[in-house]
């Protein structure tokens, strides 16, 4: 997802999560993949299934609103407290996060999606 997209509603949201977390291995279907994302993310179990129902709306980032108050700019706040590195921006999106975003998820049809990319800008040099 880049930064230019209009934010999803939280069904939308829930969608495209289990969407991206299938392609990553978390079936969130199921109890046992909601709970194992939730501990390999640190997030609440119950968030992790709001999040995959259509029903979680995100919390708003404390970060965000300490930087306004301070008067600085949110991501030189996130790098002054070392949760962003220096310089950091956005990683080029690959094309197995293509894929996810299509709504290609089987392990099988994203392997087959990279290798075409990746023959196709073979094929541009």
């Amino acid at each position: 997802m880049t930064s230019s997209r209009q934010p999803l509603n939280a069904v939308e949201f829930g969608r495209y999560v289990t969407r991206r977390a299938r392609g990553a291995g978390y079936d969130l279907t199921t109890t046992a993949g909601r709970t194992k994302l939730a501990k390999d993310t640190g997030m609440p179990e119950r968030d992790v299934t709001a999040i995959a129902e259509g029903r979680f709306k995100a919390p708003a980032d404390p970060w965000k609103t300490l930087a306004e108050k301070l008067g600085e700019q949110h991501k030189d706040l996130l790098r002054i407290a070392g949760i962003l590195k220096p310089g950091s921006r956005p990683t080029k999106k690959t094309s197995r996060d293509t894929a996810l975003d299509l709504g290609i998820t089987s392990p099988k049809n994203v392997a087959i999606f990279e290798a075409l990319v990746t023959a196709l800008l073979n094929a541009e040099k």
